[in-house]
């Protein structure tokens, strides 16, 4: 069971306005180059955008969009089991969305 201190250091992380995206790199097709996705599920909303070979990931060109618009990112994640990675978005308002194809 968490101590009473543990569970006043996780409240006082998530406690903030915090919002999480994920991001996907999907893969080149027939018609389309390599592309990656950035997905807010709170807002349903997404943005695709090319691929930029002069990040090593897909999660780094996610950020560097993010940065690029004034998004206050405070942390990242990736996960090995399917292929996905998280942004931590600090403090943000609701007119901060995603604008793109979904």
């Amino acid at each position: 069971m968490p101590s009473i201190e543990q569970y006043r250091k996780v409240k006082e992380l998530t406690g903030c306005n915090i919002r999480v995206l994920n991001v996907k790199y999907l893969g080149p097709t027939d018609t389309k180059g390599a592309r990656i996705k950035i997905i807010d599920r709170w807002f349903n909303q997404s943005v695709t955008m090319p691929y930029n070979y002069e990040y090593c990931t897909a999660l780094q060109g996610a950020v560097h969009y993010l940065v690029a618009r004034g998004w206050n990112v405070t942390g990242v994640n990736t996960t090995s089991s399917n292929n996905q990675s998280i942004v931590i978005i600090g403090n943000w308002d609701s007119s901060q969305q995603l604008r793109g194809e979904k």
